[in-house]
């Protein structure tokens, strides 16, 4: 196992919009940083997001197939609507409840589904115990950041072998024996899954994919499964945190309640004001020039997207402030750099954040939402508020102050069980 990586031939680090969107396109700089971390069968040891070059381009291109706009608008407007629903019924049972592990639970559905995981939507012990993996692949996915890397690197392993076995391989043997129906003509297109684990096994002998390793489908898995409940979640949890900072916030927790193109405003502006990863790290892979300095092979790069998505040139006067409606160029992306750009912009940003919002600020019947606007929706319409006596947390395992562990909140209206 090599050595952690913690010291760089040099150190850049950008803050300008223009300077951070040229080094996320810049094919040199890599996600991958050091053996203990990235690779040698560790944390993300070959996923997606964080492998580079000819592999990473043939995974995206398959796995792509899954966030096409017909499967998109399937979840937006079928499958999810009524989970939502249902699972805000039983889990808002009280006037005060900690918003946070509901965020979790809400998202984690949707993201088990695009993932390959079968979980029953209406198992709230499942829910919460895929919850709990989502938990700790999200400590592992933010190592870089963590406060005792060590022992979140040996909680990832340990995580990664309990949820092979109990998650993945269930799911596993049921596609495969599906795929091989399917191969052998006895069963359809329409029968075989809509999933990134399915579409990963369709294609694992292509050797240009490299998944010939079990253990890197299983934590491509997992890094799906992770991206779409913890982003979501900590999203939805941030915009509400936002709404509240407000002078009229009981007046915009009625407009999202009443419009889902509003409630679509705030979960980008969110997004840009707390990005999910403040700090994004490349290292060079090769001799390279970034915004005109240059870096050499392995110098590390740190993009401020903080600073980024606050440039006045782009998002005009007060910057810092929470403005849902401001005026926006529509070459720039409402949401500023909070997906990433490039070879390596989020797959899932269309499923969590949804399609631009045209310029004309009207939404036609082909517009996608996002999941997040929905979810901050149907909060919304059961009068969510502070909780005067509660205490919101941030998750101090992490220096990401966009992390949150616990946010009380009061709803006027809420789902008495008895």
């Amino acid at each position: 196992m090599g050595e952690l990586l913690t010291e760089f031939p040099a150190t850049v680090v950008l803050d300008r919009y223009d300077e951070i969107r040229e080094a996320l396109f810049n094919p040199n700089l890599s996600r991958t940083f050091d053996s203990r971390s990235y690779a040698e069968g560790n944390i993300r040891d070959g996923v997606v997001s964080i492998s580079h070059g000819p592999v990473h381009r043939a995974r995206r291109r398959i796995e792509n197939t899954q966030f096409r706009p017909d499967v998109l608008r399937l979840y937006e407007r079928d499958l999810f609507p009524t989970v939502l629903d249902g699972l805000l019924d039983v889990l808002i049972d009280a006037p005060t409840v900690d918003i946070f592990p509901v965020a979790e639970l809400l998202s984690v559905v949707l993201a088990a589904r695009r993932a390959g995981i079968d979980v029953d939507d209406s198992d709230l012990d499942q829910l919460r115990e895929l919850v709990h993996y989502v938990d700790v692949f999200s400590q592992g996915s933010a190592i870089l950041d963590a406060k005792d890397p060590e022992a979140v690197r040996q909680m990832v392993y340990e995580g990664y072998d309990a949820f092979e076995r109990d998650w993945v391989r269930p799911s596993w043997d049921r596609r495969a024996d599906l795929i091989e129906r399917h191969r052998r003509g006895k069963i359809g297109d329409e029968d075989l899954p809509h999933d990134i684990l399915a579409v990963l096994l369709v294609h694992r002998d292509d050797p240009k994919l490299e998944l010939d390793d079990t253990g890197r489908v299983v934590r491509e898995v997992a890094t799906y499964l992770q991206g779409g409940t913890h982003t979501s979640a900590q999203t939805l949890v941030n915009a509400l945190d936002l709404i509240f900072d407000q002078p009229a916030a009981g007046e915009l927790v009625q407009r999202c309640a009443g419009d889902l193109l509003f409630s679509q405003r705030v979960i980008h502006e969110t997004l840009r004001l707390r990005p999910t990863t403040p700090r994004i790290r490349r290292r060079a892979e090769a001799d390279t020039v970034v915004a005109g300095r240059a870096v050499p092979r392995n110098g590390l790069v740190i993009l401020d997207a903080i600073a980024g998505n606050r440039d006045a040139g782009l998002f005009g006067p007060n910057p810092e402030s929470f403005d849902p409606e401001r005026s926006v160029d529509p070459s720039v992306a409402r949401w500023g750099l909070s997906f990433g750009a490039g070879a390596h912009q989020c797959p899932g940003r269309s499923v969590g954040g949804g399609f631009p919002i045209p310029a004309d600020g009207h939404a036609d019947e082909e517009h996608i939402y996002g999941l997040v606007a929905l979810e901050l929706r149907a909060v919304c319409a059961r009068g969510v508020q502070p909780d005067p006596a509660g205490q919101p947390e941030r998750d101090t395992r992490t220096e990401r102050f966009t992390r949150w562990a616990h946010y009380p909140v009061r709803f006027e209206r809420w789902h008495d069980p008895a």
